[in-house]
């Protein structure tokens, strides 16, 4: 009788039926399953599919630890997202009404400037550094009266 080896399925999948040997085996993620040594070395042949038992808990810490990386990259990359989007965001709200900074010309913003009496920093030009500029203050101008009130 030919020696038996406890193999693990640790793939994405809750259950994977054996496509490599033809044995018809069913394979319960992380649950042990044991079979002969000769199928056993054929299936070990996909590393990241099956494993031998006792290698389990190294791979299921491997898994978790890649999980919470890539949870982490997925967060980060949102968050950038939502700043990139923010930031090309030219619009402001003036008295309840929308208003589009990013269709401005130069001398509406100084229009703009002057009738909101914000202190903008930095030069004019280029005219979008210049519009980042405006919207920027006139939102911290906004969110100061906010907090005043």
């Amino acid at each position: 009788m030919a020696e038996k080896i406890s193999i693990v399925y640790i793939g994405p999948k809750a259950e994977k039926k054996d496509t490599v040997c033809g044995t018809r085996l069913k394979f319960k993620r992380f649950e042990p399953v044991s079979v002969e040594s000769d199928i056993a070395s054929r299936f070990l042949d996909f590393p990241e599919v099956w494993v031998k038992e006792a290698q389990l808990e190294g791979v299921k810490a491997r898994q978790e630890a890649i999980a919470k990386l890539e949870e982490k990259e997925r967060l980060e990359a949102e968050e950038a997202a939502k700043r990139a989007e923010a930031d090309a965001n030219m619009v402001v709200i003036v008295d309840g009404e929308e208003v589009d900074l990013g269709k401005y010309s130069s001398k509406q913003l100084d229009t703009f400037v002057v009738a909101h009496e914000l202190e903008v920093e930095g030069p004019k030009k280029p005219v979008n550094d210049y519009r980042k500029n405006v919207r920027d203050a006139f939102r911290a101008l906004t969110s100061e009266e906010g907090n005043e009130e």
